[in-house]
């Protein structure tokens, strides 16, 4: 009795199945059926379609999002080679500027035999008045030797090894050079001096109190005791006061050279004195310049 009650079930099921799969395909057939199909399917229908609506909505915005992120990587990638190649394009037009302006100070200073070198690093110190340069015994680097930018004198040549030297800053407590006003209804004689680590201003003593000296004038190495050349532009005065005895005048002077930056540089090896001196001569006939 039993497994017929469940045949019967079975065999009601499946004629309802096939009247809903022949109203599905052939819906003018099965009025009736086709009624009940729609109450029941339809509504199911709709929550299938907002399901599937959804998943297709979630990967739009999945593959959206993985362009956009995909975007945003490239642009910044061509961002940060756009920054880099303009750092790189600055740096070489400074470097450019540099070189200019080093050959411009060459073809001005023909009386000197000048070698050209870098700035390789800072001595240990907290006043750090010492740098190191590439270039050592075997370049021709000896002691004393002066150091110049192409803007005015940096420092001079105090320790030499065999490839590289170090030097000492002109703003350096120890240092000391003979120094004279260009001007030349002056030509008044000093001493620079160094005042640590201050590198912005320098010091020049043993002005006679009479002596011509005055803010706006430019300061030369004198080459008196022939130890430096003559006529390499140290800076500007710009301040003259009286010392503490009143018999001596002091003149601050902001160096021409970068003092706290140094980089590419000349050491001076020789001087031709003859040349210079007749250039002194020409410069003498006309407006004289450092």
């Amino acid at each position: 009795m039993m497994k017929k009650q469940q045949f019967v079930t079975v065999l009601a099921v499946l004629g309802l199945c096939a009247c809903m799969i022949l109203a599905v395909h052939q819906r003018w057939r099965f009025p009736l059926v086709n009624a009940v199909v729609n109450t029941v399917l339809l509504p199911v229908n709709a929550i299938v379609r907002q399901i599937s609506d959804g998943v297709s909505s979630f990967r739009d915005s999945q593959r959206l999002n993985a362009t956009l992120q995909e975007e945003n990587a490239r642009l910044k990638k061509e961002l940060d080679n756009l920054r880099s190649a303009e750092y790189r394009l600055k740096l070489l037009e400074t470097e450019n500027k540099e070189l200019q302006a080093m050959a411009g100070y060459k073809q001005q200073r023909k009386e000197l035999t000048l070698l050209p070198a870098r700035v390789v690093g800072m001595g240990l110190g907290d006043l750090h008045e010492f740098f190191f340069l590439d270039k050592g015994s075997t370049d021709g680097v000896r002691p004393d030797m002066v150091v110049t930018t192409s803007e005015g004198v940096a420092g001079v040549v105090d320790q030499v090894y065999r490839n590289y030297s170090r030097f000492m800053l002109i703003s350096a407590n120890r240092s000391r050079m003979g120094v004279k006003v260009l001007r030349k209804e002056s030509r008044a004689v000093g001493v620079l001096t160094g005042l640590g680590p201050n590198r912005s201003l320098l010091q020049a003593e043993y002005f006679g109190r009479d002596d011509d000296v005055k803010a706006g004038d430019m300061l030369v190495t004198s080459g008196l005791g022939g130890k430096y050349p003559a006529g390499l532009f140290i800076g500007t005065v710009s301040r003259v006061e009286a010392d503490v005895t009143g018999l001596q005048q002091l003149a601050q002077i902001e160096p021409a050279a970068d003092l706290a930056h140094p980089d590419r540089v000349f050491v001076i090896l020789q001087e031709d004195v003859k040349r210079r001196i007749e250039k002194e001569i020409a410069e003498e006939a006309g407006e004289a310049k450092p």
